[in-house]
Order: structure tokens, then sequence, then C-alpha cells
């Protein structure tokens, strides 16, 4: 996915026209909502309208006939009048780390109580860092108007955030703040075991054959479901033998041990029985992949509604990328969890393709250029102990490296998919890398920027 641009390339941010605020929602995953897992930590006046508002699932409300002790009812973030400060703030932690593309600052029933200005500032907090952390600005003092939206791209970079500070000059209602852009996750170490198919860990849902009563994308929600709507849900078959499916690209290739599905709020409409296939491609949706092979890690299995029903899954110790799981013979469930452990391709790949291949180099230029040997082996040895080093010590453990190379290498664009093969075979790994796209890979992971990465006081 391309970064939304602006009109003139120098700008940090800028206001989007029609066409642009359309790419932005279309293209670009919402970070802050609640129902993805965002939380508003903290608000320096919530006297009005809570905080919590303000990163609420679906469009404001209105309405006029709901008072509080405090006034009004306000479906947003409101605080006191004359603010003796110059301003006010709510702290947001994003759903999941990622890299911000935009924003939308949602005035939507506040006109005339709205506040004059409002700027955006972020910053990335790991729990494994000790420290202080830094506020990065990376949406300027913008004018509000009152019962709007204000769409906003910024320039791209790749800087990673899991926090956003919203300020409002001086004071007033903010109903929404929309966060856009593409998840980055940041990993634990290789072995623990995790969820592989949520929207956490970067998954994502391809295809699915069906989705008359619920969007699929629901299924891998980190927040256990609300009720039936917010979970998938297929219409009655009437045809025998048939069955219904989803696919879904995990966050990380990796083994997969655990399958939970979740028909939580489903009961009478859940499906009778499941089972889970499982694959290895290199592509982003499967239907792309000339080598996709199926492997069926779960047969069909019984399950009850309105509770979680846990499997193992036979994986024979493989790795996979892709799931799908069939229903029969239609229903509905409310979440799905493919529990495992993430396999670290990309590091391994970087560290040791591009080591293999300069050894290589090497051996091969000392056999054909013996007057100029030591030159070459200063130089290749430099190399190497850069490009290990760099990726070790900028990244300061395995958290950070693998947020970084993540952040990298999930940034694929659907629409240039025939353009990839794939190994495709059970138990297959992918094949090395050419030094090229390694390097690139090695050199984007290294040079991360560190800014906003310290701990803040809040």
């Amino acid at each position: 996915m391309g970064q939304v641009q602006s009109r003139q390339s120098e700008e940090s941010y800028f206001k989007l026209e029609v066409g642009d605020k359309d790419a932005l929602i279309n293209k670009y995953t919402e970070l802050a909502c609640s129902a993805k897992g965002g939380k508003v930590l903290e608000t320096s006046d919530e006297f009005f309208g809570e905080g919590f508002h303000l990163i609420g699932d679906g469009p404001a409300t209105e309405d006029k006939n709901r008072e509080t002790t405090n006034g009004f009812w306000k479906d947003g973030w409101e605080t006191k009048r004359h603010n003796k400060n110059t301003h006010h703030f709510a702290i947001i932690e994003l759903a999941t780390p990622g890299m911000i593309s935009g924003f939308d600052v949602d005035t939507s029933f506040f006109d005339g109580s709205h506040p004059s200005y409002a700027s955006i500032e972020a910053c990335i907090v790991l729990k494994e860092v000790k420290g202080e952390y830094e506020w990065k600005e990376v949406l300027p003092k913008i004018p509000l108007s009152g019962n709007s939206h204000h769409y906003y791209g910024i320039a791209a970079t790749d800087d990673v955030f899991t926090h956003v500070r919203l300020n409002m000059y001086p004071d007033g209602g903010i109903a929404r703040l929309r966060v856009y852009g593409n998840i980055s996750p940041i990993f634990p170490d290789d072995k623990t075991t995790f969820d592989l198919a949520s929207l956490s860990s970067g998954a994502k849902v391809i295809k699915t054959s069906d989705d008359r009563y619920g969007q699929p994308s629901n299924l891998i929600l980190p927040t256990p479901g609300a009720n039936t709507r917010d979970g998938w849900q297929t219409r009655r078959s009437r045809t025998d033998g048939h069955h219904d499916w989803v696919v879904i690209k995990l966050g990380a290739a990796g083994h997969l041990k655990t399958l939970e599905v979740d028909t939580s709020h489903f009961r009478g409409n859940n499906p009778d029985f499941i089972s889970l296939d499982a694959c290895y491609s290199e592509y982003n949706d499967v239907q792309y992949d000339p080598e996709l092979n199926w492997i069926n890690i779960l047969s069909k299995s019984e399950i009850e509604g309105g509770q979680k029903n846990i499997f193992s899954l036979d994986t024979k110790d493989e790795v996979y990328t892709h799931v799908r799981l069939n229903i029969f013979p239609d229903g509905g469930i409310s979440r799905l969890r493919v529990h495992g452990v993430r396999v670290p391709e990309a590091i391994e790949g970087v560290i040791g393709t591009v080591e293999g291949l300069l050894v290589e180099a090497v051996d091969e230029l000392r056999m054909n250029e013996s007057s100029s040997k030591k030159k070459i082996e200063a130089v290749t040895v430099k190399t190497t102990k850069t490009t290990t080093e760099e990726i070790t010590e900028k990244g300061g453990g395995n958290v950070v490296l693998t947020s970084e190379v993540s952040s990298v290498t999930t940034l694929v664009d659907e629409e240039a998919e025939p353009l990839k093969k794939t190994p495709g075979k059970r138990g297959r790994k992918p094949a090395a890398a050419s030094l090229a796209s390694v390097a690139n890979v090695a050199l984007a992971a290294a040079t991360l920027k560190s800014s906003g990465r310290k701990k803040s006081k809040g």
C-alpha cells in the first residue's frame, strides 16, 4: 500500500481532498478504535464527556433528551470552559503498533463548543525497554470547525508508534479521533506461543465464501465479541454438502499449536462442524499462488454454540503462513484464535544470507583477483561486521528488531500479488532472497529512526 501523498512532497502534513480521504479510510487500518483494543489512558479533563468516547466504535451520535449531572450528554470528549492553561490533552494507546498515515479529527455535534485548534503527538513505548520516552509531533496545530470531519495525511516515514496524544486548544469537545496507518506488530521472543491470527499480530482476513450477517474481519479482533453482529455469520445454506470458509493470512509464519473457535453469542446459529487447513505461501492472497497446497491440520470436528471450542493441531512441526477455516454447513462464530510459535525467518534470512553471499563472493574474488586479495578482504569483513552490528545494536534485542523488520516486510500491495512466486510445498522453507532484496531489508531495519522511543512521563 502506498502512502497517501501530499500535493507538495516537502510538506510534513496536508489536508486531504475527497478522493484522498476515501483512500485513507479504505487502504489503511484504523489503529486506535476501542473495538480493536485501543485505550484512552489519560485525559487532562473530561467534565462534560469522558475521553473513552474518542475511540468509540462507529460514528458519534446525538441524544438531545439525555442529560447527566453536568449537563447534556455528549458522545465525545468534552472539557469544562475557561481553561487557564494553554491546552487539554488525551493520551491514547493504539490497538496495535503501526506506522501512521493520517487522521480524522471529528467534531460531530460539537458546534460552538468545539476547540479552536488541535495537534497530535506520537511515541513508541516498549515494556522491555527502560527509561523515558519523548513525544514527537506528527500533526502540527490545525484549525477546527464545528460539526465537521478534519482529514489530514502525514508524510511517509518508517517510524513505528504505539501511543498518540491529542491536544485541543484551549478547551471544548471532540467527538472522535481516527488514526489510520499500517500495522507493524512487535512480537514476543521466538519461543513464546501467541495468537498468530490476531489483528495485533498483523493477521489479515483475505477472502471468505459468504459474509451475509457479519464482517469476517471481526474474527481476528483481539477484543472479545460483543454480540452476534460482532462476529462472522453466513446465510443459511439450502444445498446438500454445502460448507462456508474464510482464509486468513497469519501475522507471521509459524508452527501452529492450537485452534480456538469462539462461538460466544452464537447459540442455535453456530456451525455444526469445523475443520482447518493450512499452507505456506509468500503470497498475500493465496488465490494467485500457482503452487498452492492446502494441508488439513484439523479434521472435521463438532463444535458447540456459546462457548470457546479448543483443539490441538496436527502440524508435524511444519511452518505455515495462512489458514482456512471451514464451517459445516453454515452459521456464525465470534472469534478465531490460532496459537503458535513464530518462525523468525526475516531476521535469520537477513543476517545469514548476507554473510553467506559475502563469503562466497570473497572466495570467488580470491581465486580470480589474487593481486587485490588484501583490499577485498578488508572491505568484505568490514561490510559483514557493519551489517550484523547495526541490526543487533540498533535493535537492542529481539523485540525491537522483530518489529522493525516486520514493519518493512509486511507492507505488501495486494494489486502486485501475481508477480511473486512461492515455494508453496508442505514443510518447505522459502528460498534464499537475492542479495539486493536482503540488503534492502537489512538496511531498512537497521536505519529505522529511533526518535520517540523513550518512556514518557505522562
